[in-house]
């Protein structure tokens, strides 16, 4: 009996624990399968830039004020390169203002700053860039003013090849797009195993916490089923015995009152 009793205070013992930690898989194992369980990373918030020191600049508080040097104020001089065979503005030209080399822009445009005075300008490109049409350009240039000048050259003819017939690709079959989109949001299996192993300690303790009992019970209704079975063939070989004695009367009356 103390070892019966051992053992069941064991399983008494073993039931809750099973249970707690069966509850904990199985609460684990459904956070994992929220939309929200995912820690989304957040971007870090940029920090602000600093802002630039505002320096002060000290005024000359004189009374009087002298006129400006015009002859040290710069006039501009700019133009296009225009190409006579195309007449298209001609990219990427080197053009020469005095000692000083510009080239043109994707338009054809060029253009500088100088100072007051006159300038030589005419285009200088590489013998492989085309042939000069127009001779260089005497341009004054005075202070605060724009002068335009406008120059032309020749650009080399390419030689025409043959055209070749374009090769038609391989039409490709166009590619069945999926009738359903791939679900990215799946449990991974390491869930379902903490949601396996959950349910089945869960079981476990519930299981244990009810064996004792279970076992008790079958043994009360196996015990009242074998009483029962004993009187009714006591009552049966009383009533139904043909030939029967005082003595034997009384000793089954005995067993049967035993029995009750």
């Amino acid at each position: 009996m103390s070892n019966e009793k051992d053992k069941a205070m064991r399983r008494q013992h073993l039931s809750p624990s099973f249970l707690i930690c069966g509850v904990l898989l199985l609460m684990v194992g459904l956070s994992a399968m929220l939309p929200g369980a995912a820690r989304a990373q957040q971007d870090p918030v940029p920090a602000p830039s600093p802002r630039p020191a505002i320096q002060f600049t000290e005024q000359s508080s004189g009374g009087g004020s002298s006129a400006p040097d015009r002859s040290a104020i710069p006039g501009h001089i700019g133009g296009t390169v225009i190409d006579v065979v195309s007449s298209a503005p001609v990219p990427g030209m080197p053009v020469r203002i005095g000692d000083n080399v510009v080239f043109t822009d994707q338009d054809g445009n060029y253009g500088i700053w100088v100072s007051p005075g006159t300038y030589l300008v005419n285009v200088a490109p590489a013998p492989e860039q085309g042939t000069v049409v127009d001779g260089p350009a005497a341009v004054v240039v005075e202070p605060e003013t724009s002068v335009i000048q406008h120059l032309r050259v020749a650009l080399p003819v390419p030689d025409v090849k043959a055209v070749e017939p374009p090769v038609e690709a391989p039409v490709e079959a166009p590619v069945e797009a999926p009738r359903r989109l791939p679900r990215t949001n799946d449990p991974s299996d390491v869930t379902w195993v903490w949601v396996s192993f959950g349910i089945l300690l869960i079981g476990a303790g519930i299981g244990l916490g009810m064996l004792p009992a279970g076992r008790r019970a079958l043994a009360t209704s196996a015990a009242g089923i074998a009483h029962l079975s004993n009187q009714a063939l006591l009552q049966k070989l009383l009533s139904e015995r043909p030939s029967r004695s005082t003595k034997d009367d009384a000793l089954l009356r005995e067993l049967l009152e035993s029995q009750e």
